[in-house]
């Protein structure tokens, strides 16, 4: 049945993808967005999801450049997941198309050429700010064409997350195969604990915060952890001995600092990212997510589960950040 289920709901994703792409191109003015121009990830991610949104509320066609973005192995989006829209490789989109703070203080002439060059009438810094507001977090969605009818933001999100979240191959083997190395229980909940660089820009909590909502919760003694500290781990074995912890962090790891990340060969990248995704199914399986909501990961999963599945230790609830 849970198969027939899953089958059900990729075809139907499948189809929305199809009226995605009509709908898409049906759009005269066009915007293409940069994935991968400053950030980790899932800021990457969740941030083109909101301008995905964006677009479709006001009749912009969405195009992609990736492939010199900082989270590129060969492709950019490709290396990971399957084509969901039309995508450019000119180079200057790297130069002259990025988040609106890193244009503050850029000559306006090279995007404007650019603008023309392209054939778009808006580049990421044209629209960045028009879908990182408070207004912005509190529409109301209608895109009938996919389902969404009067749906607030994490859900209008959570649709076009099922829709392009494909991946491909080898991608799809590589996680295949880092998740079978993790031996996760049929049931269990999950954790997403923030350390590495990430303690010099927000609060950071004590494990004893998250594993009292663990507790609360009562849904099983067996946590999958995502984190980049296996300090964390030690930590949290030796406080909860009664608990089963799962993680794919491996014990040389002592923290994700984003600009040694960026040193990485590609290769490494690749991989490095690759396994990050197989501890995001991994959470996405979990009967429960315990997280903080300004988090890109804890920012995702709340879109993806569904807040009533998640359990943010900032926030109550769901915010777009």
């Amino acid at each position: 049945m849970t198969n027939y289920y899953q089958q059900l709901k990729a075809f139907n994703n499948i189809k929305k993808l199809h009226r995605y792409k009509e709908l898409n191109n049906s759009f005269e003015e066009k915007l293409t967005f940069h994935f991968g121009a400053n950030a980790g990830f899932f800021s990457e991610f969740n941030n083109m999801v909101f301008a995905i949104l964006y677009c479709l509320q006001n009749g912009i066609k969405f195009r992609l450049y990736s492939k010199r973005g900082n989270l590129a192995y060969k492709k950019g989006w490709q290396d990971f997941f399957l084509a969901f829209c039309q995508e450019t490789e000119f180079y200057l989109h790297s130069r002259y198309n990025r988040r609106a703070y890193q244009m503050e203080e850029a000559n306006p002439f090279p995007p404007a050429l650019l603008r023309i060059v392209s054939g778009n009438q808006y580049l990421t810094q044209d629209v960045w700010d028009k879908f990182r507001c408070r207004e912005f977090e509190k529409e109301i969605f209608n895109i009938p064409e996919l389902g969404i009818n009067n749906e607030v933001l994490p859900r209008a999100a959570q649709t076009i997350i099922n829709m392009i979240w494909r991946y491909n191959e080898p991608a799809a083997t590589y996680i295949e195969e880092f998740k079978a190395s993790a031996s996760v229980p049929k049931t269990y909940i999950s954790m997403h604990i923030r350390a590495g660089d990430k303690t010099k820009e927000k609060k950071i909590y004590d494990f004893e915060v998250y594993m009292e909502e663990a507790e609360r919760l009562s849904i099983s003694q067996n946590i999958f952890v995502l984190t980049d500290d296996y300090k964390l781990m030690l930590s949290l074995k030796k406080n909860y001995p009664d608990w089963n912890f799962i993680t794919l962090c491996h014990p040389s790891e002592e923290g994700y600092v984003h600009n040694e990340f960026l040193k990485l060969s590609k290769k490494e990248k690749y991989l490095r990212l690759l396994k990050l995704l197989t501890s995001i199914e991994i959470c996405a399986s979990s009967e429960h997510f315990i997280g903080t909501f300004s988090s890109g990961p804890g920012n995702y999963l709340g879109m993806r589960m569904g807040e009533e599945k998640c359990t943010g230790i900032d926030y109550k609830h769901w915010l777009l950040w």
